[in-house]
């Protein structure tokens, strides 16, 4: 069986709420993605050099897009964090001078923040690195590791980043300490505690919010198309009266579910968005 449709015709409004359709389904998308913002990496110590540093946020920032799922985490890259903070100048006095790193997360929108630090310690240099729930302040875990130069940073990094990311998908968040000496046997120090990430379940209601509106308007633009065909017959002539009467009683009833899937559509629209901003 062929089902053969009538072709839309969209006049300027129905133009408009497809591309309001269009939007709400980016943002329904976007917030379900959970941000992550990995910051550029310190070195208080000056021990490397400015491109030594960037290659490290890089290689977390890779790790992190490996292993956390792409329908529910989005790795903010320098780009979009520079975007909120205002210049790259003014990241990177924000990046050195935040006391919180969570309230630092927050500024740029993200759900959870991270950032490497480096220092010196005793003969060797030290490096920490820290991920928190910027909703909450919880710090969902850290590692830290020494070496004697940027290749047993890179070397921690590989070995300990992965399994601290991948604790962003458990429901129960454990912080863990790890501590590793490069070229050197590896204590590792785990402390447990009963924090969970706070995951809002305003998300949740605002994409059903979203959904709801772009089934409703979808179902405005059926009954839109509806209307067209039914002025279509009432338009033709020579036709019994009785003709007239059914194709005017159709235009009417079509009209009329149009404008109210729009405006129940519409609304659902706007509290949805409403919801994505508000929290």
């Amino acid at each position: 069986m062929i089902f053969i449709f009538p072709p839309l015709r969209l006049n300027a409004i129905t133009k408009s709420l497809l591309i309001l359709l269009l939007f709400a389904f980016v943002a329904a998308y976007g917030q379900m993605q959970e941000r992550v913002a990995i910051l550029n990496t310190l070195d208080d110590s000056d021990s490397i050099s400015i491109s030594e540093s960037a290659y490290l946020t890089d290689r977390l920032r890779e790790i992190a897009t490996d292993v956390l799922p792409k329908s529910l985490y989005g790795i903010m890259t320098t780009e979009s964090i520079v975007a909120f903070l205002g210049s790259y100048e003014r990241m990177v006095k924000e990046c050195k001078e935040s006391s919180c790193l969570a309230e630092l997360g927050r500024k740029v929108s993200a759900d959870y923040v991270a950032q490497g630090r480096i220092r010196k310690f005793g003969e060797l240099f030290s490096i920490n690195f820290e991920l928190y729930n910027t909703k909450s302040g919880v710090l969902v875990g850290s590692f830290n590791g020494n070496s004697k130069d940027v290749y047993g940073f890179v070397a921690i990094i590989d070995e300990k980043a992965p399994a601290l990311f991948r604790k962003l998908e458990s429901k129960d968040t454990t912080t863990v300490s790890v501590t590793a000496v490069s070229q050197a046997p590896i204590v590792t120090n785990i402390v447990y505690d009963e924090a969970k990430p706070a995951k809002s379940s305003h998300t949740m209601v605002a994409v059903a919010l979203d959904i709801a509106g772009v089934v409703l308007v979808s179902a405005g633009l059926l009954a839109n198309a509806n209307m067209q065909n039914a002025l279509d017959r009432y338009g033709k002539r020579g036709q019994p009266q009785s003709h007239y009467n059914d194709a005017w009683q159709d235009v009417k009833s079509s009209r009329s579910a149009r404008n109210i899937r729009y405006i129940a559509g519409g609304v659902a629209l706007v509290s949805g968005i409403g919801v994505h901003i508000w929290f």
